[in-house]
């Protein structure tokens, strides 16, 4: 083990010899000559009894400028002092942290005292509490010191209105006092970001609120912080009371499986991988790196709380002390207490040099191997070769205890986390900042700050204990799985919006603790689904349907006793479960997009016919029998089964009424229809199933929403326009009567099929399709509908040959059915049918994936990696760049059959 050796064995030759080392300890001789003076003639004890006493006497000094100088000139002396007794060996580790941090006692109750005098203020009622190591009088050379202060409302400043203001103003004195930079220096750089939530309270806590806070959603870690608490200034007492009201939050008298989960989670996050080269690292940090001190303090804070709770005589603030009464309760072994004890004081001796160099707050030994040297001699070694592997070897043994630490659970983890990812404390961690970077996180400030506010009971998610716990061990896993979607920010964001919304999370983060692959499902998901993950923000309880085999996969059968919002909500939770199936099979490549289409287009179907169904006999209660006949008839993607993610339905309501009542008759089909339209579109508790267009019925918007047989037979042989044919090839029955729906696709064929001249319709198509071109122009190259030699041009070429055909059977809806069909026939050669039917194929791939992921997002620049990746696959090409060539090939056939078939877009 290291040895660290005494420079000399008076106190002022050690500080001597290490003013010739260090640059700042040179500048402290220079600076307080006199305090030089009174060390040199009786020794660093008396030095450090002055200070204390000066320190002491500030608080009774006048004016603000006195009480600073008095405080700073008395740091001086105290530093003077613990260098000469550190660098001598003439006092033991916990001597010369406990005569820094009695200091750090003193100065800032002086502080404090002269705050609330200069505003005419008593202590009663404001207390400070240390915490970190000033808690445990551990602090290192050049400390900055952790506090909470606290206030009671109802006796500070006599327990006025305005008492939480007096008290940020009086906290804001005192820590001016200390921090602020005179020609005298500082006192101590201060820290008050350990108090309960410190991005949203004041400076100074009422201590109602800490109460509240800590109860409901104090962190494990923060248990951890508050073992070292202790009252050192202000109203002693009251801060006692404070610290004994906290002890149940702190000492829990049970086993707490969940904290001890959490525990073993924040352990695995802090260098759950070291490698043998971040412990060879001559320039290692000695405190927050593996080995370091803080692997010691979690080592022995962690089996505090867990074990102390039942314990009284673990219930120790310093580390050695807590390490011994843990070797004497026979948890850990003596040999291995001893070591750590040993390396404990080891690192925190080397820590007190290297901050003598420069009174700077670091931990870490300097790369520069000059600065280092003169580290070493400090320690009292002239080999630097052999001071690092002494150091490495420490820091070792330190990294192997700790490891061993839970050492059956680690076990049970099927991965580690590669790094550090730390988000306790208030400081951003160095070593999870640089996790967070090589995972792919270009602000791991962000990642941090968001992950810190869920720790703190700011999402709902997380305002339960087990919520936190569960939180905690899923975090490494879940960073993993955004740094492998290759857009990391994009995962992360998309999951913050997910989790955020969840209005409890328990179930969904045990779902995603307890099955293997759904977190990496949901990860990628939200990563290259926007428009899934939006959904899934709405209703998170969908993932439930990718782990529960039992989900209801055929339509519901609705009870016709049930009111008609009843049966809206329960179609809509089968469809939204349905669909959010298909959509997720879609994406993670387990369902080609040709038979997602028709899984889409089926589902869609059910609903319209169960809507259908429930909607007659709503308007049967309301307005009597039904009196005649109805079907539903699909028009567009639906009537082609070509349905994609967020696809609207065409549809078209025809009814045949009985012999004598043709005048109610439209009104009850009326009544019908908008009733139909309302339990297909309308939102609920539940959400709504599609859009509807009706636009497609005979007249348009200015049509009935219901049309008789005779209506649509008569519009459809004498006043249909051409595009109305061209769309009513779509047509297909969906619902109702069945024999209606033939007849309505029987006359829809022969009104296709008879006429306009063969001329006349082919000059309406031309017209149609450069007014669509000039009207509705593409929204971005990779609008797939409108974009030239698209599916437009596509449906224009298949369905003009159609209605030139000649053929009522060469009329059909599905475009992979025409094609073949109209080939068959004679309507269009083999490499016709052939461009049509691998082109509709290639772009409906597309379109699949890009609906669902994207919606109506239609320049490439806007598709993520990780969508582009899923793209080519599902068009068989072996990356996007492939994908794009193709893309382009297709289109341009498309487009050169169009005008072959058809014509030239262009009009001059």
């Amino acid at each position: 083990m290291l040895e660290i050796r005494p420079l000399a064995a008076s106190g002022h030759d050690a500080f001597d010899a290490g003013a010739q080392l260090a640059p700042y300890l040179a500048r402290l001789a220079r600076r307080a000559p006199d305090a030089l003076a009174l060390l040199k003639a009786d020794g660093p004890a008396v030095l450090a009894a002055d200070a204390m006493k000066q320190a002491e006497a500030a608080a009774g000094l006048e004016t603000r400028d006195e009480v600073m100088a008095a405080l700073r000139q008395a740091k001086l002396k105290n530093h003077m002092a613990v260098a000469a007794m550190d660098l001598s060996g003439a006092a033991p580790l916990q001597d010369i942290t406990g005569h820094l941090t009695g200091f750090a006692d003193l100065a800032v109750d002086a502080a404090l005292q002269s705050a609330l005098r200069m505003r005419g203020l008593k202590p009663d009622g404001m207390f400070v509490i240390a915490l970190g190591k000033m808690g445990a009088f551990e602090l290192n050379y050049s400390s900055d010191i952790d506090m909470a202060i606290f206030y009671d409302p109802a006796v500070f400043a006599e327990g006025v209105p305005e008492a939480g203001e007096l008290a940020s103003k009086v906290v804001r004195d005192t820590m001016g006092l200390l921090e602020e930079i005179t020609g005298d220096g500082y006192v101590f750089r201060t820290d008050l970001r350990l108090r309960p939530d410190p991005g949203s309270t004041p400076p100074a806590v009422s201590t109602q609120m800490a109460e509240i806070y800590y109860e409901s959603v104090g962190q494990n870690w923060e248990r951890m912080v508050w073992i070292k608490a202790r009252s050192c200034a202000g109203d002693m007492k009251a801060g006692e009371r404070f610290i004994a009201m906290l002890e149940p939050f702190v000492w829990r008298r049970h086993m707490d499986y969940w904290a001890i989960a959490d525990v073993q989670a924040i352990k695995r996050m802090i260098n759950s991988q070291t490698g043998a080269s971040d412990l060879a690292d001559p320039s290692p940090d000695l405190k927050l790196g593996p080995g370091g001190i803080r692997e010691i303090e979690f080592f022995v804070q962690t089996q505090q709380i867990i074990m102390g709770g039942r314990n009284n005589f673990l219930r120790h603030r310093k580390t050695l002390k807590g390490l011994e009464a843990l070797v004497a309760a026979g948890a850990v072994d003596a040999a291995v207490g001893e070591e750590l004890s040993q390396a404990y004081q080891v690192l925190r001796g080397v820590e007190h040099r290297i901050q003598m160099l420069e009174d700077q707050q670091t931990h870490r030994l300097p790369k520069d191997e000059e600065a280092r040297t003169r580290a070493a001699k400090l320690c009292g070694h002239e080999d630097l070769a052999g001071f690092d592997r002494a150091v490495s070897e420490v820091r070792a043994r330190v990294n192997h205890h700790y490891r061993d630490l839970f050492a059956e659970e680690e076990r049970k983890q099927e991965t580690a986390t590669r790094g550090n990812l730390v988000f306790t404390g208030v400081d951003d961690d160095p070593g999870t900042v640089e996790t967070l970077k090589k995972y792919g996180f270009s602000d791991p400030s962000r990642i941090i700050a968001t992950v810190a506010n869920w720790h703190r009971g700011k999402t709902p998610a997380t305002r339960t204990e087990r919520g936190r716990g569960l939180l905690t061990g899923l975090l490494p896993e879940l960073l993993e799985a955004m740094s492998r979607t290759g857009e990391p920010d994009t995962a992360f964001t998309r999951f913050t919006r997910f989790f955020e919304g969840l209005s409890s999370g328990i179930q969904t983060l045990s779902m995603l603790a307890n099955e293997g692959t759904l977190l990496e499902d949901l990860v990628t998901t939200l990563a290259i689904a926007p428009r899934l993950s939006q959904t899934l923000s709405r209703q998170p309880g969908l993932l439930e349907a990718l782990v529960t085999p039992s989900g209801q996969e055929y339509p519901p059968a609705l009870s016709r006793e049930a009111d008609f919002e009843s049966q809206m909500d329960e179609v809509r939770r089968w469809q939204n479960e349905r669909a959010f199936l298909i959509g997720h099979r879609l994406l993670h490549s387990r369902l080609p997009a040709q038979q997602a289409a028709l899984a889409w287009s089926d589902l869609a179907d059910h609903c319209v016919q169960l809507m259908a169904e429930a909607a007659a006999i709503e308007t049967a209660r309301r307005y009597g029998p039904q009196p005649g006949h109805w079907s539903i008839g699909a028009l567009g993607k639906l009537g082609g089964k070509e349905l994609t993610a967020g696809s609207d339905l065409d549809l078209i309501i025809i009814f045949d009424a009985e012999e004598g009542v043709a005048g109610e008759a439209g009104h009850w089909f009326t009544k019908f229809a908008q009733r139909l339209i309302t339990a297909i579109s309308v939102e609920t508790a539940e959400g709504s199933l599609y859009e509807v267009d009706m636009r497609l019925r005979p007249s348009g918007r200015s049509g009935p929403v219901a049309t008789s047989i005779k209506a649509f037979d008569r519009y459809q042989h004498e006043d249909a326009w051409t595009w109305e044919l061209m769309a009513l090839t779509r047509l297909r029955p969906v619902a109702g009567d069945e024999a209606l729906g033939q007849r309505a696709l029987e006359i829809a064929r022969h009104a296709i099929i008879h006429g306009k001249p063969e001329a006349e319709r082919k000059t309406d198509i031309l017209d149609m399709r450069r007014r669509l071109w000039k009207e509705r122009p593409p929204r971005g190259d990779w609008d797939l509908k409108l974009v030239e030699g698209g599916l437009i041009d596509l449906e224009f070429v298949l369905q003009q040959a159609m209605l030139l055909s000649g053929k009522e059977d060469c009329v059909l809806p599905m475009v992979i059915d025409a094609a073949e069909t109209l080939g068959e026939e004679g309507a269009l050669s083999a490499d016709e049918v052939e461009t049509i039917t691998s082109s509709f194929t290639f772009l409906q791939s597309i379109q699949q994936i890009q609906r669902l992921a994207v919606g109506a997002e239609l320049t490439a620049d806007m598709f993520s990696q990780g969508l582009k990746t899923r793209l080519a696959l599902a068009t068989n090409c072996e990356t996007f760049e492939d994908l794009e060539a193709r893309y382009r090939a297709v289109t341009t056939a498309i487009s050169s059959l169009r005008c072959k078939k058809i014509g030239p877009l262009a009009t001059d």
